[in-house]
């Protein structure tokens, strides 16, 4: 086995806008970055003020439009999809947390073993493709891959199992909260006493101490390990022929800062609360636009790059109105339509495709890189997306990739609770996920 090197992201997708390509061939490279909860309710906005510009001279010199997701909304379960083009019953992630027999009732997060089918990096990597996994949902513990890969939960440090090769990268330590601190004026007012914060307290400022925290010092940690990671990684060797990355910060304060945003639409927002509050959504989301920028700029042309999200994001109002006494806190809720963006070598260019789903990502980029796809994934090749020539399904079908036979879900086991189980759930039950 080689170990391949971790590198992410993209390239100087600018130069694509106007390309006439008279022998389409596929890039030499690709690159999937996962941006949780990305809403084009929220983003056309921002491109046409001008607030993200990487983003928008990627979708300007690609294809582009709304993703479908699938419900229930969760985000493992979806993100899980993605990577193998199947259905929750066939690849195993079924909800935030399973109740495993013997346990009392008591939850503990899903893990990468119960997932019962390969990944598009297995695929890949299978067929000695070096491949890069950085943060994405549903990859602890860490599996041997042909490459490097560093797992969900790696950000809250010292955790078994955490990246493959074992201990690579395990000096990136988290991110300590003093750093969170220093930021924090650029994305919203005043300072937080964050020794006196409760979800549940009856003073205002305790919950928004809480809210505060919650939503952004860890969304904005979360993110900034895995940014960091990525920067280290592209220094590390090579690029990768397939490189996933994932971040989640941008979900997290969609949940906890909407109110602000569109104060109208809720009770008991304070003029001074929204304006100490109202500009967070907007400025995460041009930090994250920043941040991926700079990874962008490691990568020439030769790079196949797709933006996607699991579902979409807006007010918590009307039938996305939230009920449940602990989550009053949070005021964004799922929608059912995330973002797609496709850009690279024979991408077509300025157009707008509808009709995709969660479920397309892996058939697309298997037959991209001439692969076959597998008659027991769920999704469609995106067609519509590319020039003639690329990604027509030339390749075939091919009856499954699987290789024995799939081990049944309740038999599927992590080898031992992680250390940071307890902190997984804090987490989960903070967004409204679990009770």
């Amino acid at each position: 086995m080689r170990v391949g090197v971790v590198a992410v992201l993209f390239l100087g997708f600018a130069s694509f806008a106007g390309c006439t390509w008279s022998k389409p061939k596929p890039a030499r490279r690709i690159l999937v970055l996962a941006l949780d909860g990305g809403t084009w309710d929220l983003l056309d906005g921002y491109m046409q003020r001008g607030l993200l510009p990487n983003l928008a001279k990627l979708r300007k010199g690609g294809v582009w439009g709304p993703l479908k997701s699938i419900k229930p909304s969760s985000s493992p379960v979806i993100w899980t999809t993605v990577a193998t083009g199947k259905t929750p019953e066939k690849h195993g992630i079924t909800f935030f947390v399973r109740f495993p027999t013997g346990n009392t009732g008591q939850p503990v997060p899903v893990s990468r073993t119960l997932r019962r089918c390969k990944a598009i990096w297995n695929i890949l990597g299978d067929r000695d493709k070096d491949v890069a996994i950085d943060g994405w949902l549903i990859t602890w513990p860490a599996e041997e891959v042909y490459g490097r890969m560093i797992t969900d939960r790696a950000h809250y440090g010292n955790v078994e199992k955490e990246s493959f090769p074992p201990g690579y990268m395990t000096e990136l330590q988290p991110v300590p909260i003093e750093k969170v601190l220093k930021v924090m004026p650029s994305f919203m007012s005043e300072d937080f006493d964050f020794g006196h914060m409760d979800r549940n307290s009856k003073d205002p400022e305790e919950r928004l101490n809480f809210l505060v925290y919650d939503r952004f010092v860890r969304a904005y940690a979360r993110d900034e390990f895995y940014l960091e990671a990525a920067e280290r990684m592209l220094d590390d060797g090579p690029l990768p022929d397939a490189t996933f990355v994932y971040l989640r910060g941008t979900d997290d304060v969609q949940h906890g800062f909407w109110k602000f945003m569109e104060p109208d639409k809720f009770k008991g927002v304070t003029e001074e609360e929204a304006r100490r509050f109202g500009k967070v959504i907007e400025r995460y989301w041009q930090w994250t636009d920043q941040a991926v920028g700079k990874i962008f700029s490691h990568f020439d042309k030769d790079t196949l790059i797709v933006v996607l999200s699991d579902h979409g994001g807006g007010p918590a109002v009307g039938k996305y109105k939230i009920i449940t006494k602990e989550y009053l806190q949070l005021s964004g809720s799922h929608r059912n339509t995330g973002i797609l963006i496709i850009n690279g070598p024979g991408v077509k260019v300025g157009k707008e495709i509808d009709f995709a789903s969660v479920y397309d990502i892996t058939p697309t980029l298997l037959a991209y890189v001439g692969l076959p796809v597998a008659e027991d994934m769920d999704g469609r090749i995106l067609k519509e997306a590319f020039v003639p020539g690329i990604a027509n399904g030339s390749a075939g079908t091919i009856a499954t990739y699987e290789t024995g036979k799939p081990k049944p879900i309740e038999a599927a086991q992590p080898d031992k609770p992680s250390a940071v189980d307890k902190k997984v759930l804090e987490g989960l039950r903070s967004l409204g996920y679990i009770n």
